[in-house]
């Protein structure tokens, strides 16, 4: 069962509309074929040891129009409503692609669950893109609806305009279900103390979707210009290619809130890291099956108030120890270091001294001791219980120069510096504070986007952690003067023998009587 936590982690309330809605039962709906889990756990062994990127959803080829499906409505105001759902029996979460996306002016889409409480952000004439595509991320829910607003003038454009080609049952990832959700307990939460000196560089990573049914991660990454332009690194094995770039959902800041003890059940479960900040579509600019990387422009810069990075990267043929940054399993985003990183051909060889890698990390950067990129992820056997070894392909030393569609130089250094190195990219200098974790006082030094993305509170720019630290209690003050003193004791006298509540029954055992004397004796003093 996914809890109303769980379901406010990945999308926000609905807003009231016009008009009441009509029953979710009068609502028409496209029902694909209810999932095989047994089925799909074989198959994804299979997928594993093929070396192939972590599957996580089923994939349903449709044709569906407001012009041939669903129901439409007259509103109070004269606009026009369409409305559609889509189900799978026995799923975990939906999401869809448009293969057809052109917007009137006018138009708003929300995609809601099948109990219309929750949403994700309404799409709008913003979204149309060159590639004229949307995909969506994914609803919680095993029902979706898709609710369209416009004003009478554009229907007909709408008509034409919008089309939905996939609809994609999920069945693992995404925090669905204990064991189908979370990743392997001794890996490390961003968060955690370990990760405190690398948050420039941690906002760059992000995991994300592709053809609605497949995800790895990727990060975005800095060109000499520094202009911030959306390029995205990732591996070639993951799939992204010239028909399925358009398809592609990252999602920003999916961190857990507070660090979990790496090798506890708690790491090991599902955290409660956002799905709510993404970015949909790109453009594929290289791509090369040695060293196995892919380079994609997304379609948009991402939203300024997500505060993302661009990662910086070396050319250089070694690399210190530093560390990788990665969404295992499309859980909350995970730091990893190395006790080796080697150089072998196309590959570096690393081995972990804290933390893994698991499917989904795929395409993840590695990074050198100086916070560079030097390459992403490939393969390898790596996991929580084994020593085994990981590989990440040599993209920056050895895919740097070739043509422009299977190299990396001519998008990374377009102004021709020849730089062999370059730093990650912070755009507007975005200011750092105290982020105040639960109320024990544990604390980060982060940026807001980063804070409020897992739960905390931001305490200001150049905040420092003092800020987070609890009030202090002096229980043995009792007469609340500031003090421990003979004050407070003729207060336990006063109230000795007593077996209600009471501030004298300092150690609240529910009587006053010799322990309190002894409490307020070893709290002795000014408070």
């Amino acid at each position: 069962m996914i809890t109303a936590t769980l379901i406010s982690a990945l999308c926000i309330a609905t807003p009231a509309q016009l008009n009441e809605r009509l029953p979710k039962d009068a609502i028409p709906a496209y029902a694909v074929d209810a999932l095989d889990y047994a089925l799909l756990d074989v198959e994804d062994e299979n997928r594993v040891k093929a070396g192939l990127p972590m599957r996580f959803a089923i994939s349903t080829n449709v044709s569906i129009t407001p012009a041939s499906h669903g129901i439409w409505e007259r509103l109070e105001n004269g606009q026009y409503r369409w409305t559609y759902r889509v189900t799978c029996e026995n799923s975990m979460s939906m999401n869809l692609g448009f293969g057809r996306y052109s917007m009137p002016i006018s138009g708003t889409m929300v995609i809601m669950n099948r109990d219309i409480n929750c949403h994700i952000r309404p799409f709008t004439s913003a979204d149309n893109k060159d590639h004229g595509e949307l995909w969506t991320p994914i609803i919680p829910s095993n029902n979706a609806t898709i609710e369209i607003v416009v004003d009478a003038v554009d229907k007909r454009a709408l008509l034409r305009g919008i089309e939905i080609t996939s609809i994609n049952a999920g069945y693992r990832g995404f925090k669905n279900g204990e064991d189908r959700g979370g990743s392997g307990s001794c890996n490390i939460d961003v968060v955690c103390s370990q990760g405190n000196n690398w948050w420039d560089e941690i906002p760059s990573v992000g995991v994300y979707t592709l053809n609605g049914y497949l995800t790895c991660t990727g990060a975005l990454i800095n060109n000499t210009a520094q202009d911030g332009t959306p390029y995205f690194l990732t591996a070639n094995h993951c799939g992204v290619t010239s028909s399925s770039d358009s398809s592609i959902v990252v999602y920003w800041n999916h961190q857990n809130s507070y660090c979990r003890a790496p090798g506890s059940g708690d790491s090991g479960g599902n955290g409660n890291g956002s799905f709510s900040q993404f970015t949909s579509g790109s453009t594929m600019r290289a791509t090369r099956s040695y060293t196995d990387f892919t380079l994609t422009e997304l379609s948009s810069t991402p939203n300024s108030s997500y505060e993302v990075s661009y990662s910086g990267w070396s050319r250089a043929s070694s690399a210190s120890v530093g560390a990788g940054i990665h969404h295992p399993s499309t859980a909350e985003k995970r730091i990893s270091f190395p006790d080796y990183i080697s150089a072998s051909g196309e590959y570096w060889n690393v081995n972990w001294s804290e933390g893994t890698t698991e499917p989904g990390s795929s395409g993840s950067p590695l990074y050198d001791g100086n916070h560079r990129i030097v390459g992403q992820l490939c393969c390898g056997s790596a996991a929580c219980g084994n020593d085994s070894n990981d590989y990440y392909g040599r993209s920056m030393y050895n895919s740097w120069t070739g043509s422009s569609g299977s190299s990396l130089g001519s998008w990374l250094d377009p102004l021709g510096t020849g730089q062999t190195t370059l730093d990650t990219y912070n755009p507007g200098a975005l200011p750092i504070g105290a982020c105040c974790i639960g109320t024990s006082g544990s604390c980060i030094q982060i940026r807001e986007a980063n804070c409020l993305a897992g739960g905390g509170t931001w305490m200001g720019a150049d905040s420092d952690c003092t800020l987070c630290e609890p009030e202090p209690t002096c229980e043995s003050d009792i007469n609340g003067d500031g003090y421990t003193n003979v004050s407070d004791l003729l207060e336990i006298v006063s109230e000795w023998g007593n077996t209600g509540s009471s501030p004298a029954d300092v150690n609240g055992d529910g009587y006053v009587g010799v322990a309190d004397i002894l409490a307020v004796i070893e709290g002795w003093g000014p408070c």
